[in-house]
């Protein structure tokens, strides 16, 4: 079990694991989402691996916010394919993100999670996450 940093070359297999998340997602708009951030030095993109086989994805965006006058750390993604869910790797990534935000000197890290995720709510209190909030959002594009 090992977690590497992304590389360009890890496109497809992150592009796999993320589809997990979000069905239909167009692969020619996420290649450019993903080359582009990969390149930015607040943007971690993190895979872990088992046997040559990518299991797992996180990624981290670290930015200041003015409501924290400090920097926060935001988990964007957080997957496992799902034949490895429930073995703790999950955990695993979800430490190392923490402990990337605790090296970048955040005052927090937060995520957002889609309602009917309720396994994934349960997940991030378990590991000591707390429900804050609501997040909205409005189309642009539909």
């Amino acid at each position: 079990m090992e977690i590497k940093k992304a590389k360009k070359e890890d496109c497809e297999s992150v592009y796999c694991l993320v589809s997990i998340l979000k069905e239909n997602l167009n692969y020619n708009k996420f290649k450019n989402s993903f080359d582009n951030n990969l390149c930015k030095d607040d943007v971690f993109y993190y895979i872990l691996w088992e046997n040559y086989n990518p299991i797992g994805f996180i990624s981290v965006v670290i930015n200041y916010q003015l409501h924290h006058a400090e920097k926060v750390a935001t988990i964007e993604e957080l997957v496992i394919n799902k034949q490895y869910q429930g073995k703790n790797y999950g955990t695993m990534l979800l430490n190392y993100g923490v402990q990337l935000a605790k090296n970048q000197k955040c005052d927090v890290i937060e995520l957002t999670s889609n309602f009917t995720r309720e396994n994934s709510h349960r997940f991030y209190e378990k590991n000591g996450f707390r429900k804050s909030g609501y997040k909205f959002k409005m189309n642009l594009n539909s």
